[in-house]
This record gives C-alpha cells, sequence and structure tokens, in this order.
C-alpha cells in the first residue's frame, strides 16, 4: 500500500497512474478510436505508436503496446473466428515468429538514446518498402512459398523491434486476395500468435515489468469496446478511403518522432 507521506511513492507508480485523470481518459479516448478503426478495417492500431511511445517511454512504450494488441486480437479473433485463414496463417505464423524473437532481442539490446528516431525510420520504412517494390507477373507458386516466406521472416523481425510489423503484413495479405471479414480475422490471429513471444522476450530483457504489464488492464476494456464497434461498422467503411487516411498518419506519426526525440 502506498504512503502518500512518502514523497517518492508518486514516482514508483505505474506511468499510466502519475498522469491526471483527465490526460488518462483523453489517452484512452484516443486508443478506443483507432481500435475501432483498426477492428473496422484491420489497420490503424500502429498508427499509435508515437502516443504510447510519449506516454510510456521509447522502449515500454513498445511493450506496453504490445499488451494492447494482445487484448484487442484475442477479442477480434472471438468475434472473427469463423472467417479466419487458418492454412495461410498457419505458414505465415511459422516464419515470423522466429522473426519476432530475434526482433524482440534487437529491441532490447538496442540503446535507448536513439531508438525513437530508429522506431520512425522504421515506420518509414515499413510503408514504403511494398510500395516501391516494383510490380511484376504473377510469379511460380515455389517462388510464391518462398516470397511468403521471407515477408513473413521479415514481418516478424520488424514486429519485435518496432512492436508490429502490419504495415509489412497487410499489403502481403491483400495481394493473396484475403480481404474483409477474413482479412481482418486472419491479421489478428497471426499477430496474436506473435504478441506472447515478443512479450517473454521484452519482460525477460527488462523492458517491461510486471508491474508495467499488470497496470495496462484498462486498455482490455478499451479494445473489447473498440472491437466491438469496429465490427458492427466493418460492412459500412470504404476500405479504399481508410487505407488513404491511415497512410497519411501512419507518415506523419513516423516524421514526428525522427524530428522530435525525446
Amino acid at each position: 500500500m502506498t504512503d502518500p507521506a512518502d514523497p517518492g511513492w508518486l514516482a514508483r507508480l505505474p506511468a499510466w497512474a502519475q498522469v491526471g485523470a483527465g490526460a488518462q481518459l483523453g489517452f484512452l479516448g484516443v486508443v478506443l478510436v483507432f481500435s475501432w478503426l483498426s477492428s473496422a478495417l484491420g489497420v490503424g492500431g500502429y498508427a499509435l505508436l508515437p502516443l504510447f511511445v510519449w506516454h510510456y517511454g521509447a522502449k515500454s512504450g513498445v511493450a506496453v503496446i504490445t499488451v494492447y494488441f494482445l487484448f484487442q486480437n484475442l477479442s477480434k479473433v472471438a468475434l472473427l473466428w469463423r472467417h479466419i485463414d487458418f492454412g495461410f496463417a498457419a505458414r505465415l505464423v511459422a516464419w515470423a515468429v522466429p522473426g519476432a524473437v530475434l526482433g524482440g532481442a534487437l529491441l532490447v539490446a538496442l540503446p535507448a538514446r536513439h531508438f525513437q528516431r530508429m522506431l520512425g525510420a522504421g515506420m518509414l520504412a515499413l510503408l514504403l518498402l511494398p510500395r516501391l517494390l516494383p510490380r511484376r507477373q504473377a510469379p511460380s507458386p515455389r517462388l510464391r512459398r518462398l516470397g511468403v516466406a521471407g515477408f513473413a521472416l521479415a514481418y516478424g523481425v520488424a514486429s519485435g523491434v518496432l512492436g508490429s510489423g502490419n504495415a509489412l503484413k497487410g499489403p502481403l495479405l491483400t495481394s493473396m486476395g484475403v480481404l474483409k471479414e477474413r482479412y481482418v480475422g486472419t491479421y489478428a490471429l497471426t499477430s496474436l500468435a506473435l504478441n506472447v513471444p515478443k512479450l517473454a522476450v521484452y519482460h525477460q530483457g527488462g523492458v517491461a515489468s510486471a508491474a508495467l504489464l499488470a497496470a495496462c488492464w484498462p486498455l482490455l476494456l478499451v479494445s473489447l469496446a473498440g472491437t466491438y464497434l469496429g465490427k458492427r461498422a466493418l460492412r459500412h467503411i470504404p476500405e479504399s478511403w481508410f487505407e488513404k487516411v491511415t497512410t497519411a498518419v501512419f507518415v506523419v506519426s513516423a516524421l514526428s518522432m525522427l524530428v522530435f526525440p525525446p
């Protein structure tokens, strides 16, 4: 139990408890909006990374947003279970999990001083890479399998280092014809499979303490509410419109971390 007479008790509270009620509600409100958008179209949550970095610090922010993704992906999988492409999800996860463990180890080892700039640069790279690759004729089945494996491994590494590699996974899923409810459910299941090993690496490396992870319970309520609202809106929001808006948000978010480091 904390003692208000002890001047150091406030500093020992989790970051979310040290801010005022208004700031905390505002933070959770923004997360709720993006949880709704993410559940409606399967993308959007990654744009919250700068907010989590500001609220919790660079490395801890990546760990806490991974907890948020864990809660959100559990909600999506529960609601969209019947639409998931389990075969494709299994192939993707088989290559992505080793990459996620490697990426998580890199996050733990990287110096914290320039980590926020590296997050911003990584976000831009993930956004630009799929758009800069030249479009070619449909590859052979063998080459297609190798391409999926390579993208899945890169997705895993990016997910471990940046908290999410979905800017790579999203274009991969759509290129395979995985859309709408099938897209959102498969997207969530493959992300969920990476959340647990990443959190284990973060915790083992001292990036995410047990106290910090336990303090994330409000994100569970927010993710449940956002997922429910997003599922109801799924059929009414055009994907093309939201993809453009989300891409713009990603770019602004990445540039903000590059230009305004802590």
